[in-house]
């Protein structure tokens, strides 16, 4: 289970995957370019010498919400006198926009995006980057449809106009609570009694 750092933990494991698949790519559809944590407008902010806005993609997380499918999971016995305190089940929504200057460029790029997102689409073990845990964490992607509405509220709020973009929602992110586990004792054994129970007449 991950301590609160798990949500830039997953940012960073996106990230790396993005970067190895895309920005390292030697593919001549591919432009050079960078992968960014900050929104469209942030990434759009950023220019070269010549004052061109650079070439990138921007790995923005929007949305935090809470998994309401987890909640009631049965907590975990630290030891045998001690249970863990219920950890926090989350959706991370992150918004993946390329950014080019040409719309064939970002045509190729949102493509690249799509396949590297489906074949990574569970990451687990060496796919994860600290502080996630190897060894007990698992990462599912899956392509979110947005509506118009929900599109509308996000361009809006950025107040940038609508670009062409990916909404991928990452699930099984668990954060841990701050508090110390609650003492608590086993049950050892069960004991169990029946009564009959006679009808009077």
């Amino acid at each position: 289970m991950s301590e609160f750092t798990a949500v830039l933990g997953v940012s960073k494991t996106l990230k790396k995957l993005l970067d190895d698949h895309i920005a390292a790519s030697t593919e001549p559809e591919l432009p050079k370019l960078t992968v960014n944590l900050g929104s469209p407008k942030d990434v759009h902010g950023t220019s070269t010498s010549g004052g061109h806005p650079k070439n990138a993609v921007s790995l923005w997380l929007y949305r935090v919400q809470r998994n309401p499918d987890l909640l009631n999971e049965p907590r975990e016995r630290a030891n045998g006198n001690a249970l863990l305190r219920a950890s926090m089940p989350i959706d991370l929504h992150y918004l993946v926009t390329p950014i080019y200057d040409t719309p064939e460029g970002e045509q190729a790029l949102i493509g690249k995006i799509l396949q590297v997102l489906n074949d990574h689409a569970v990451l687990r073990g060496s796919d994860l980057q600290l502080p996630l845990e190897p060894q007990g964490d698992e990462l599912r992607l899956t392509l979110e449809t947005l509506t118009v509405e929900d599109l509308t509220r996000i361009w809006n709020s950025l107040e940038e106009p609508y670009q062409l973009s990916l909404s991928y929602v990452v699930q099984l992110v668990r954060i841990a609570s701050g508090h110390e586990p609650e003492r608590t004792e086993p049950v050892v054994t069960r004991r169990s009694t029946y009564h009959e129970i006679v009808g009077v007449e």
